[in-house]
């Protein structure tokens, strides 16, 4: 079965909640990531009519949100629910998923002659002891950890500090999803257990079909390949994901979908209005960049290595981009492309509010 782009951004757009806004929990199964911090609340209130005091209370108070390593080694924000889905549906299952995890700690691995698994193993279970009954920020967490590792490790870890390198071996840990990033108080994140924060523990079952699922519900047509490059794992870790739902698919064109996602593939139709997606937000997260942005010199300036701008959709296409700048209580709105200023402002208002401005002025480049 083939199908038109049109159809396969279409079906991508509904199913992110971005076709007609809806609730806080439809927009949360996007998972966004929150770098820079904000980006999250941001994407969230793209798809959902939210307050930024709502957001803060779900994720503070009624703790149906909650923020955690995931997706590309990246800070995400999910359902509470869901934190089996984006962590243990990511967590290696052998020497060579683990080492994918922690890339830039194997030359001191190896040097110390240590798997990557075993070493995963000690560190988890130092980060429950140092996190049992307190939230530590990353430099207290540094410190922490380093007695309770092997003395070898004492040269990396910095007990002063929260390393580069501890770092690393954190968000790997954080996979198991016992643990989390807390609510912020002050600048600096802190982390946190699971099981003294949310009042009983999420279980999945089988969390690495589920987010293979989640995917191909987000963004099929897709491949391995492609899953593999969103979540941040290697491509045989992916495959064997992928195959754990291979009954569940149906070719279209070079990918696959869900079968049961099929019908409202072929029925989709673009949706009206604009819509601004800010940097990093999920839907900008499709591998297949082409399929969004046709134009080969569009895409390196969309996605670039640093500083990503946002994304202005106009009745499902690109029709340019945006940056923010916040300056005393305004934020204020660049534009490149073309766009009407009062939609712009329209749409960019409800930001002004996470952003902790009053209002908004849009300059059109």
């Amino acid at each position: 079965m083939n199908v038109e782009r049109e159809q396969v951004i279409a079906f991508r757009l509904r199913r992110h909640q971005l076709d007609e806004r809806g609730t806080l929990a439809g927009a949360a199964v996007t998972a966004p990531q929150n770098t820079p911090p904000g980006s999250a609340e941001l994407a969230l209130r793209a798809r959902a009519e939210v307050s930024a005091a709502e957001v803060g209370a779900a994720i503070a108070k009624r703790r149906t949100l909650v923020q955690t390593w995931s997706l590309r080694g990246s800070p995400c924000l999910v359902s509470s629910a869901e934190l089996p889905l984006f962590t243990r549906g990511l967590l290696p299952d052998d020497e060579e998923s683990w080492r994918a995890q922690m890339a830039g700690f194997l030359p001191m691995l190896d040097q110390m002659g240590r798997s990557a698994s075993a070493t995963m193993e000690r560190v988890i279970e130092a980060t429950r002891d140092a996190l049992d009954g307190r939230t530590l920020t990353k430099r207290e967490l540094g410190s922490a950890l380093a007695p309770r590792l092997p003395a070898e490790f004492a040269p990396w870890m910095e007990p002063d500090m929260f390393s580069s390198f501890s770092a690393i071996l954190t968000r790997a840990a954080s996979l198991t999803g016992e643990f989390a990033i807390a609510p912020r108080v002050g600048n600096e994140a802190s982390l946190m257990r699971v099981d003294q924060w949310l009042a009983g523990v999420p279980v999945d079952k089988d969390a690495r079909a589920g987010l293979v699922r989640r995917y191909l519900r987000l963004y099929g047509p897709s491949t391995a390949d492609d899953f593999a490059a969103w979540a941040g794992v290697s491509v045989h870790y992916a495959a064997r994901s992928w195959a754990r739902v291979a009954g569940e698919t149906a070719a279209v064109g070079a990918g696959f979908v869900l079968g049961e996602d099929l019908a409202e593939l072929k029925a989709a139709e673009r949706p009206k209005g604009m819509r601004l997606l800010p940097p990093y937000e999920p839907f900008l997260q499709m591998r297949d960049r082409g399929t969004l942005a046709p134009d080969p010199g569009l895409r390196p300036r969309i996605w670039r290595k640093t500083g990503n701008p946002g994304v202005i959709l106009l009745d499902g296409e690109l029709a340019g981009m945006w940056r923010q700048q916040k300056k005393g209580g305004k934020l204020v709105i660049t534009v490149e492309g073309k766009a009407d200023r009062d939609t712009v402002a329209a749409e960019a208002a409800p930001y002004a509010e996470f952003r902790g401005c009053s209002e908004v002025e849009v300059i059109l480049g």
